[in-house]
């Protein structure tokens, strides 16, 4: 990989790994959720994003994008972060639909 997670990688994780939960404490994971909510009403998003950061060897919470149309194929991310929080993707298209009928 040489220090870059290029398509490749990030569609075969041949030598990364994703993850979830993150290896974080408590205490690191309330303060990212929060300054990703923050981020997330500043720009005015609706119903669902991802919004990614970075989250440095100094503990310092560096924002990278948020993405309004995550991925949702079987080795998505998003997906599988609402998996870990207990949601099926059924689940989450549902209350998609439900969403967009408001």
């Amino acid at each position: 990989m040489n220090g870059f997670f290029d398509f490749v990688e990030k569609y075969n994780l041949k030598t990364s790994k994703i993850h979830l939960p993150a290896r974080l404490d408590k205490e690191q994971r309330e303060k990212i959720k929060k300054v990703a909510l923050e981020i997330y009403q500043i720009l005015g998003c609706k119903d669902f994003a991802r919004v990614d950061m970075f989250y440095t060897s100094d503990k310092q919470i560096v924002f990278n994008e948020v993405n309004t149309i995550p991925g949702c194929t079987s080795h998505s991310r998003y997906p599988s972060m609402l998996k870990e929080v207990g949601y099926s993707f059924p689940e989450v298209i549902e209350k998609w639909i439900e969403l967009e009928s408001k």
